[in-house]
């Protein structure tokens, strides 16, 4: 489940990492790196290899197939590394990027936070949580306090996705700088790529998934949903998840409805609540699905996102070439329903101004959302599955 995937590295940047001033370009987690250096192998040892002399000079210009050549083995000791996410290049050990990456140990597996700001290339990692302190140091204080965690943990109910607990907020990570490259010694950047003064540096490939339509959800909405002689253009599954936004200038995170919502019966909310607000970064909390933005409670993107506060993940998307609307299953109205779906907040496709699968956050790989942006100067985000 989502709920259970860590809180994204745009959001951890901007709130750990990034200093007052500093905006945020991008950032993402990598565990392991290779050398594509001249005169080493991947794993830093020394090697003259025609492999390695090869794949540093892809480094330095092809990028992302850096990764691809280094994967394909080669006369040294390294074949069996572990595959890398990201490649350290250049034309020497002496050179800026594997000089400075040396501390390093290429090849372990280490969770690492890699942010381009306005000022600077930063690497971060996790900070050690404190050891709790401890003031029974006998055998039997030890068993007593052993005890007492045990019977916390056995009447504590709520549920846990990874790191996240039903009704907490989902905590933002400590992360700790360990290297950084000012802005005067980085030559170029762009999206996973940064190159500095001396044609060094780090290729972190990252692809961006391609949105795909759920045939179930399309046959569905086509067979069920559809007047005659309209056209699906796009349904969502249902995105589990709270909805933030901005409405009438106030930050809400999470949302609730507004409106007058349906006479049901919904099962208690057991997710956990999101992180501190970052609202760039909305895309990185995993527990929110969808992002509203709209002038006041009364707009059109704010009729929708009240269904998808209130139903708890049972409510989804649904688009044609007449109408927007949310569709929720009649099941929960009916006890024996008379049809597959019920709407609310009908939109005249006339109202709509854009519809629109693009990305949100700051993060890499980049977040794919599908935007709806209304006539009345309000807008929907939701993410895609």
């Amino acid at each position: 489940m989502i709920f259970a995937e860590p809180l994204g590295p745009g959001h951890v940047a901007r709130q750990r990492i990034c200093r007052a001033g500093e905006s945020l370009v991008w950032a993402t987690y990598r565990r392991t790196f290779h050398y594509a250096v001249d005169g080493l192998d991947r794993l830093g040892a020394p090697s003259r290899s025609l492999l390695t002399r090869g794949v540093s000079a892809v480094g330095r210009g092809a990028g992302s197939l850096a990764l691809t050549a280094l994967g394909g083995g080669g006369d040294t000791a390294d074949d069996k590394a572990p595959a890398a996410d990201h490649v350290v290049f250049g034309r020497s050990s002496g050179s800026l990027a594997p000089s400075a990456m040396a501390r390093f140990t290429p090849g372990a597996r280490v969770e690492r936070l890699w942010a381009l700001t306005s000022d600077r290339l930063v690497v971060a990692e996790r900070a050690a949580a404190p050891a709790p302190a401890s003031e029974e140091k006998s055998f039997l204080g030890k068993a007593i306090g052993f005890g007492r965690e045990v019977g916390k943990i056995l009447a504590d109910h709520r549920r846990r996705y990874g790191e996240h607990v039903e009704g907490e907020p989902v905590d933002v990570p400590d992360f700790e700088v360990v290297l950084e490259f000012p802005r005067d010694r980085i030559a170029s950047a762009e999206p996973g790529r940064v190159t500095l003064v001396d044609g060094s540096g780090v290729e972190l490939p990252s692809a961006s998934p391609t949105p795909v339509a759920d045939d179930v959800v399309v046959r569905e909405l086509t067979e069920f949903w559809l007047r005659r002689g309209e056209r699906l253009v796009l349904g969502l599954p249902p995105v589990v998840g709270h909805v933030g936004g901005v409405v009438g200038g106030a930050l809400h995170v999470p949302w609730t409805a507004a409106g007058p919502m349906p006479a049901v019966e919904l099962d208690k909310s057991r997710w956990p609540l999101p992180a501190p607000p970052s609202p760039p970064d909305w895309v990185d909390d995993p527990t929110l699905g969808y992002w509203v933005e709209a002038p006041s409670a009364t707009s059109a993107a704010v009729s929708l996102a009240d269904h998808f506060a209130f139903s708890r993940g049972n409510a989804r998307l649904a688009v044609s070439d007449q109408r927007v609307a949310v569709v929720y299953p009649t099941h929960l109205f009916e006890a024996k329903p008379s049809s597959v779906f019920t709407t609310f907040a009908e939109v005249p496709r006339g109202a709509v101004r854009s519809v629109e699968n693009t990305h949100a956050g700051f993060s890499l790989p980049a977040r794919p959302v599908v935007r709806l942006t209304f006539a009345d100067g309000s807008a929907l985000a939701a993410r895609r599955p």
